[in-house]
């Protein structure tokens, strides 16, 4: 037996790590499990998720009561929003992290921070973790590094490059759950808030629609229904994003057609100019980015305005039109998609088809969920599951040495 043979090695003290670690210990108490964090606390970015509050999973998925029975069984009771977002009752993203760590100690998991690994290699059954200066031996591993979102908090996809060195693929990895960069965005834009239903068109195919809010910014739009938009923004060689249109659509419940030309009729309102006009419809930066959308001089009067121009206004209420050019990168995204490629791992214990002893779980695979607490929920289910099943493989004597 190898000096500091563990029975599990976590890599990765994030929100799938921290799930993993306590999982594996409540289901065999006599395994020795070490969390190995490059930070200098675990769950650095699980304390920022939900602006701050935690949104730990969704009603919609079927996994929400075991995550919530799992979080109850914390000592972390849940509250539902309106809207199926579930969070910690407390809404505290930093005591969930807390009471990780402080289960971890109560349980005896053996963490290390400010451990990154350097290097991981398998021969004969073990592992061997270069952490640092120092090696780690191990029976098994959880590779639960996270992906590239979020450098600041410690993801930097380093994990993609130790499972490359066992022999694992990584697909295409891109940042999901940002905001997007649009060409030619009014600087008057900036700040505006407005609700509306926005749609991602590529060669005028529909491929996504949401209705919510979006935020103007000093580079393009964000908001979480942008943030669930740039999902589905996938380069398209050197084309990169040119097939791409965001449409904005500002009154989806209704049309203004026959109010603007009974306005075009009415002595006070048909004198107006187009901009006080559209401007009393939405607020004044977006009218004036309307009407040049539409060629429609902003200093004609709506009286002046022919059938087809009306028309064209109100068109552009449901048009308004914008050009991608890229989101704002990992640095400001969320999520990564892509990751490890899926038929090298069983989907139901998350083992490694290539390594036996080896798991994955969290943003390092190739899984990523909208806003509403489908990622996190995700990095806790795929812990459990890897910790789980590495648990039995230990009851069972499977130590793979």
């Amino acid at each position: 037996m190898k000096k500091n043979m563990e029975d599990l090695i976590i890599i990765g003290g994030g929100a799938a790590g921290l799930a993993a670690a306590v999982t594996a210990k409540r289901a065999a108490p006599s395994m020795r499990v070490t969390v190995l964090e490059k930070k200098d606390k675990p769950g650095r970015k699980l304390r920022a998720t939900g602006n701050g509050r935690c949104n730990i999973t969704n009603t919609a998925l079927a996994t929400a009561p075991s995550t919530i029975a799992f979080f109850e069984s914390l000592g972390i009771p849940a509250r539902e929003d309106s809207e199926g977002r579930v969070y910690p009752f407390s809404e505290s993203a930093p005591r969930v992290a807390d009471v990780f760590t402080e289960h971890l100690k109560a349980l005896g998991v053996n963490l290390w921070t400010n451990a990154p690994v350097r290097g991981l290699l398998v021969e004969k059954g073990c592992f061997t973790v270069d952490v640092e200066k120092e090696q780690l031996f191990g029976k098994a591993v959880i590779l639960a590094t996270g992906g590239k979102a979020g450098p600041s908090y410690g993801c930097s996809g380093d994990g993609y490059a130790l499972a490359k060195a066992l022999g694992h693929n990584v697909t295409k990895t891109l940042p999901v759950l940002t905001g997007i960069c649009c060409a030619e965005m009014p600087e008057a834009l900036k700040g505006i808030r407005v609700k509306g239903k926005l749609s991602l068109n590529c060669r005028d195919q529909v491929v996504f629609s949401e209705q919510g809010e979006i935020q103007f910014t000093d580079y393009g739009i964000s908001g979480i229904c942008v943030f669930n938009l740039s999902r589905y923004l996938k380069y398209l060689g050197e084309e990169k994003l040119e097939p791409y249109t965001i449409y904005l659509d500002l009154a989806p419940e209704r049309s203004f057609v026959s109010m603007l030309f009974s306005w075009r009729q009415d002595s006070v309102l048909g004198g107006k100019t187009c901009t006080d006009v559209v401007s009393g419809m939405i607020k004044p930066p977006l009218a004036a980015l309307l009407l040049k959308q539409t060629g429609i001089n902003e200093k004609r009067k709506l009286s002046e305005l022919s059938e087809s121009e009306i028309s064209m206004l109100d068109e552009h209420l449901h048009l308004l039109s914008f050009k991608p050019v890229s989101t704002m990168g990992f640095k400001m995204a969320q999520c990564t998609a892509g990751g490890i490629k899926a038929n090298e791992v069983d989907e139901k214990t998350l083992a490694s088809r290539i390594v036996p002893g080896l798991y994955f779980a969290g943003e390092i695979l190739d899984y990523d969920g909208p806003c509403g607490g489908y990622n996190l929920d995700h990095a806790f289910n795929t812990g459990r599951r890897a910790a789980e099943a590495a648990a039995a493989a230990f009851l069972q004597g499977d130590h793979h040495v």
